[in-house]
C-alpha cells in the first residue's frame, strides 16, 4: 500500500491567508498543516508516500525536499481534481489524506486497524474512516455501508480513506472523487470504518483561526 497527501488545491477557503502561501504550509503551533499528515503516514507500513502539488508549488516542493526528502512529489501542471490527482499516481491500494484536518497521533493505530480490515475484505473498494460521535455529520452510514450522496447524515468523514487499486481506471483524467463515491455507493462497495480520534477540521479561514 502507498499513500497520497492531497496538497494541490488553491486553498481558496482560507481567503487572504493563502494569497502568498500554499495552504499546506500554513502553521498551527509552529507546525505546518502538511507536516501533521506526513508525521502520521511516515509511521505507517507504506511502500511510498506521494504529495500532489500545483498552487505555489515551488514553495511546497522546496519544503518537502528539505524536510521530507523521501516523499515523491506529483506535480500537476493543471489541477486534476481530487479524483484525477489520485488516479494520476495510483499503482497500488492507496491511503489518501487531506491537509484540512489537524491530524492527531492517536489516529495512527486507527488507520492501521482500517488498513487491516480493508486488506481482509476485498469486496470493499473504498473505505472511508468516519466518526459517528461528531456534532457536525456529513455522511450517512447503514450496516457499515456509506450512502452517497447522503441525506440522513449520521456520521462524519474524517478526511482519510482507503482506495482499491484499479478502482478509478474507467474515470477521466480530470474529475473530483465524489463522482466515484456516488458510483461506488450504488454498487454497495463504499464502506465506513468507525474511528474515535477527533481530528479537527481546519479547512476554512474561520476554523483555522480558532487554533
Amino acid at each position: 500500500m502507498e499513500a497520497l497527501i492531497l496538497a494541490a488545491g488553491l486553498g481558496s477557503r482560507m481567503e487572504d491567508l493563502t494569497r502568498n502561501t500554499p495552504k499546506p504550509l500554513l502553521k498551527i503551533k509552529d507546525k505546518t498543516l502538511i507536516s501533521y499528515a506526513l508525521d502520521i503516514t511516515s509511521q505507517l507500513p507504506l511502500n511510498n508516500i506521494y504529495v500532489n502539488t500545483h498552487y505555489l508549488a515551488d514553495q511546497l516542493n522546496d519544503y518537502l525536499q528539505d524536510l521530507y526528502p523521501q516523499i515523491i512529489i506529483s506535480h500537476e501542471n493543471t489541477i486534476l481534481g481530487t479524483g484525477g490527482g489520485i488516479k494520476n499516481i495510483q499503482k497500488q491500494d492507496l491511503l489518501i489524506m487531506n491537509t484540512d484536518n489537524l491530524w492527531q497521533s492517536s489516529f495512527i493505530g486507527e488507520i492501521e486497524k482500517a488498513i487491516h480490515h480493508f486488506s481482509q475484505n476485498q469486496k470493499i473498494k473504498n473505505l472511508m474512516l468516519v466518526n459517528s460521535d461528531s456534532s457536525n455529520n456529513d455522511l450517512e452510514i447503514h450496516d457499515k455501508k456509506i450512502i452517497f450522496p447522503s441525506q440522513h447524515k449520521n456520521t462524519k468523514f474524517q478526511g482519510c480513506h482507503l482506495l482499491r487499486h484499479g478502482s478509478l481506471d474507467e474515470y477521466p483524467e480530470i474529475f473530483d472523487i465524489p463522482l466515484y463515491w456516488k458510483d461506488c455507493s450504488i454498487k454497495q462497495q463504499l464502506y465506513g470504518f468507525e474511528t474515535k480520534t477527533n481530528n479537527p477540521h481546519i479547512g476554512t479561514k474561520e476554523l483555522y483561526l480558532q487554533y
